[in-house]
């Protein structure tokens, strides 16, 4: 499963190194600190934090280390569909020291023969590079995975309706909160992902940042999946069923479908029970098809996939499965109400793809 620390990377940082001539030698996220610095007397990050993820002031805002003159750190992306196992030498046989995930990002250590010595956060071992992105490819690359985001400097800001001071107030972000910037509106604002929706922030109290994620050394995976085990045992609830005719049990194996078809029993559970526990909820209507076809809330529902998909027919056993599950009482995400595509800034329950909140 794939970690959502993430590493920052100055957005003016990178178009420095762009236009910097670094492309003599690949794409050098530290480059010389000659360079670097000019980047970053402006913006307070670097990949330099791939390095060393522990001089931090929040545990996602990760601050730069002055790099030695003329020590070049390379960045490398990893060239993988889902895992790349990292290693204590670089031999196939050799103890895995950790993994480097699909859109993670590291630095150059060492070079052997076929293969590469890296660093990301905390996990250090040898890659073979024919799973790895270098130069060009590893910038295109980190340019393609990675994003953009807002980090809060101040002790709150407000996010606002549209984009400026007299907007209505939508809530408050406070103080290390990350935002994911969905577009640059002028020079003052900024639009954000907030909720449900979308709001707007300025940026006189924000920090823009480039973002990358990065790997797991075999003790992180390990402290992982004990804390995600321990906090699953916490959310599988009973609620007490809910009557549902052969309609409606159609109808939440479609959605279930059409939202996690690819997903684990876990993921498709999870899915049929945010829908059941909006229906419990007093925010949102009191039956089935009020909840789905709610406007604005499943894409599915509004795009007309999910009648297509009941017109034809074909909905897998296990959705239906979940689906009973679900309307049977049982949650594995306590009384979440919201889920979303998992992009590593939003916090709460991650099953799969999706994070539950």
């Amino acid at each position: 499963m794939k970690r959502y620390i993430k590493v920052t990377v100055s957005v003016f940082a990178l178009l420095c190194m762009l236009v910097s001539g670094l492309n003599s030698y690949s794409m050098h996220v530290g480059a010389t600190a000659s360079t670097v610095k000019t980047c970053l007397d402006n913006y307070n990050s670097g990949v330099a934090s791939l390095l060393d993820p522990t001089n931090s002031t929040t545990k996602e805002e990760i601050k730069l280390i002055e790099t030695k003159e003329e020590t070049v750190y390379e960045l490398v992306m990893s060239n993988v569909t889902n895992t790349l196992n990292v290693r204590e030498e670089p031999k196939d046989d050799a103890m895995i020291t950790g993994k480097l995930y699909r859109d993670c990002g590291a630095v150059v250590l060492e070079r052997a023969e076929g293969w590469t010595k890296i660093k990301s956060g905390e996990l250090v071992g040898w890659a073979r590079d024919e799973y790895l992105y270098f130069g060009e490819e590893a910038k295109a690359e980190a340019l393609r995975v990675g994003y953009s985001v807002a980090v809060v400097k101040s002790e709150a800001i407000r996010v606002r309706e549209e984009a400026n001071k007299e907007a209505a107030v939508l809530g408050y972000a406070a103080n290390g909160e990350t935002l994911t910037i969905v577009d640059e509106v002028d020079e003052n604002w900024l639009c954000v992902e907030y909720d449900e929706g979308i709001g707007y922030i300025s940026r006189e109290h924000v920090s823009e940042e480039f973002s990358v994620d990065l790997g797991e050394s075999m003790d992180e995976i390990t402290e992982r999946k004990m804390k995600e085990e321990a906090e699953k045992r916490k959310l599988v609830k009973y609620f007490g069923s809910m009557s549902a005719d052969e309609y409606e049990l159609f109808l939440l194996a479609a959605l279930i479908y059409c939202e996690a078809g690819g997903e684990s029993y876990e993921g498709k559970l999870a899915v049929g029970a945010v829908v059941c526990n909006r229906i419990r909820s007093s925010s949102y209507a009191d039956t089935l098809q009020g909840v789905i076809y709610a406007s604005g809330q499943f894409t599915p529902a509004m795009t007309g996939k999910l009648d297509r998909v009941m017109a034809a027919g074909k909905v897998p056993q296990s959705c239906f499965d979940a689906a009973i599950e679900a309307l049977g009482g049982y949650t594995n995400v306590g009384d979440c109400l919201y889920f979303r595509r998992n992009n590593g800034t939003r916090q709460g329950t991650v099953i799969g793809n999706h994070v539950f909140y």
